[in-house]
């Protein structure tokens, strides 16, 4: 080299040129590739994604995921597993455009708006994604078209996406008709083609982009084809047994995909898990109403939704002819939430459930919030019709009447939104609604109304002959020779979750002591784990139902089934009986002294053979003061 460049020195032989360390001779540690992903996923990083050619479905037998790797060339981490639901959304937009071949080219013209409804909130994104990448490829990212960045002015625009998206799923309390219709107006002025993704277009998406429409679409849930593709392409193969039928499909969810999914299974293994993801059952089988004991109202009632519903589905009954809905009502642990699920299960319809405190906890609890849940639960009950919707704990609504000054203006627009979601505009054709409560009497009468909910159903303590049966159903055919009737007499006055309990604590006394079950495990789970009262007490006790069995024996022969001092539900003793006189008047003066009678019985009782009756006789709503009084 020249003396004027004598400060300039060769390069090391021994070192490689500057270039071949950033290639690929010299690989790059696991640290350094990290760092580059970094610093792409914060810089150029979001336009080369934009920019890939799509791989969904093009190389079936590595979909499960696509391998990070290093420079030189070696695995770098765990697979990042495809996506299920991305690549079932493609197939249900692919399905959209096969039927309307005319479709793709409207929607890249100059000026079209589009809105397309998806099948719940979940399959926004995918959709939305699977529409990007199937109607322009890769000519660049869609602008969210919720913001108000952009002035109304037309033929000017401040961003270069040649066409704008407004995704709403319903999740955001900006998620309404009047949010984001300053930059719809100046997308639409500017001739850019602008979509709406949502579940409920009317509802969430801005009602500027629903006047301008110049196009409405909707996408159905996954039908079997599609599920069926999608498997394929997971797998690397299609299925060659099973198949998935088309009730079943229409119910898969976002999640299902995903939670069916496993390593190394076939398509087969993949369809079979999916389809009993989405039909509830989980490995178990769900219960059918010909498997509930002790709440006969509600079962014939089922019975008769079941057959309707099968009749409006086949086409022959119209919607106006169907129950719409009762709430059933009674004490915890009844079955009241499994008689919902059984419905479902004896329609062969979907189960959707919701309730008040759900709702309220969606986020935040502001009103809006709690109102956008509610109606994001409604909406998926109606795009899964026929279905069974249960509300749980619906007495948690209130009573109008009844509210304080203080919560009144939430409550009411709470009940307000409630009745109108049963009943409204939007209509809910093919929803059966099924409300469960404690305490009926809480209800706003209005929730009760014919049209709404217009059947009131209790759910009594199942009597001796349902509970013996209800422990039959949990012991399965364990202790086949038990003698049930005389433990469900024992146990009477408890409920059908009681009887669950004590069936699993007659298993856990068997496992602790490293042996098979026993009818005496059983027997010691319904007489009670808790420490036996002294003596006096029993006595005392004892002489108290026997009193309230002797004046029920005298008053209503016949009508004294037992009596127990077993404690049960925060009752040391009682005396079941059933009613043995329909005809006999309630309201008479003598039918009233004579209830009187009965009430107080226990508590005379007492007075006479001990010689003065003790505080048990008070309490809550079942003793036998507020009885009498």
């Amino acid at each position: 080299m020249s003396g004027s460049n004598a400060s300039q020195t060769e390069p090391d032989a021994t070192e490689p040129p500057p270039e071949e360390k950033q290639g690929g001779a010299a690989p790059l540690t696991d640290d350094e590739v990290w760092d580059l992903l970094n610093e792409r996923l914060t810089g150029e990083f979001e336009e080369a994604l934009d920019s890939r050619p799509d791989d969904i479905g093009t190389s079936p037998g590595e979909a499960w995921g696509t391998m990070l790797r290093a420079a030189d060339g070696s695995p770098l981490g765990q697979p990042e597993p495809a996506d299920p639901a991305q690549i079932a959304a493609t197939a249900m937009v692919l399905r959209l455009l096969e039927a309307d071949a005319g479709l793709q080219a409207r929607a890249v013209q100059p000026g079209a708006v589009i809105v397309v409804e998806v099948p719940g909130a979940e399959w926004v994104e995918p959709i939305a994604e699977a529409w990007r990448e199937l109607i322009h490829a890769a000519k660049g990212t869609p602008q969210d078209g919720s913001g108000q960045e952009e002035p109304p002015v037309p033929g000017v625009e401040s961003v270069s996406s040649p066409w704008v998206a407004v995704r709403r799923d319903g999740r955001s309390r900006d998620h309404r008709p009047d949010e984001g219709n300053r930059a719809v107006r100046a997308v639409v002025a500017s001739g850019r083609p602008v979509y709406g993704f949502s579940p409920s277009p009317a509802r969430f998406l801005p009602s500027d982009l629903m006047r301008a429409a110049t196009e409405r679409v909707a996408i159905g849930p996954p039908d079997a084809s599609a599920l069926i593709e999608a498997a394929t392409i997971l797998t690397g193969a299609p299925p060659v047994m099973v198949s998935i039928r088309a009730e079943v499909a229409a119910r898969v969810t976002v999640a299902d995909l995903w939670l069916a999914r496993r390593p190394g299974q076939d398509a087969d293994a993949y369809l079979t898990r999916l389809s009993q993801l989405a039909s509830g059952q989980n490995g178990h089988q769900a219960p059918r109403l010909d498997g509930l004991h002790g709440m006969d109202e509600a079962v014939h009632w089922g019975w008769d939704v079941a057959r309707d519903l099968a009749d409006y589905a086949a086409g022959t009954l119209p919607w106006r002819e169907v129950d719409r809905g009762a709430v059933l009502f009674g004490p915890t642990g009844t079955g009241k939430t499994t008689f919902a699920k059984a419905l479902a299960a004896q329609c062969s319809v979907p189960l959707v459930t919701g309730s008040l405190a759900q709702w309220q906890g969606a986020r935040d609890g502001h009103l809006g919030t709690t109102l956008g849940a509610m109606q994001r639960t409604f909406d998926e009950a109606r795009k899964s019709a026929p279905c069974i919707l249960l509300v749980d704990e619906i007495d948690a609504f209130g009573d109008r009447a009844a509210f304080g000054r203080r919560e009144r203006d939430y409550a009411v627009q709470v009940v307000n939104a409630f009745l109108e979601e049963l009943d409204g505009a939007a209509g809910r054709e093919g929803v059966v609604v099924v409300g469960c409560c404690n305490d009926a009497s809480r209800l706003d009468p209005a929730i009760l109304r014919p049209g709404r909910l217009e059947h009131l159903i209790q759910v009594p303590l199942p009597d001796q002959a349902a509970l013996a049966a209800i422990l039959r159903h949990h012991l399965g055919d364990e202790l086949p020779d038990a003698d049930l009737p005389r433990l469900a007499l024992i146990g009477l006055g408890s409920t059908g979750a009681e009887a669950e309990r004590w069936v699993r604590g007659m298993r856990r006394r068997a496992r602790n002591a490293r042996r098979g079950a026993t009818l005496l495990d059983l027997e010691a789970e319904v007489r009670g784990r808790a420490s036996s009262p002294p003596p006096a007490s029993l006595r005392r006790t004892a002489i108290h139902e026997a009193g309230h069995a002797l004046m029920l024996a005298l008053e209503r022969p016949g009508a004294v089934i037992a009596a127990t001092i077993v404690p049960s539900r925060g009752l040391a003793g009682r005396v079941h009986w059933k009613q043995v006189d329909e005809t006999r008047p309630a309201f008479t003066r003598a039918a009233l002294l004579a209830t009187l009678r009965e009430a107080l019985a226990g508590r005379a009782a007492e007075e006479e053979l001990l010689g003065e009756a003790s505080a048990t006789s008070g309490g809550g709503l079942e003793s036998d003061l507020c009885r009498a009084t």
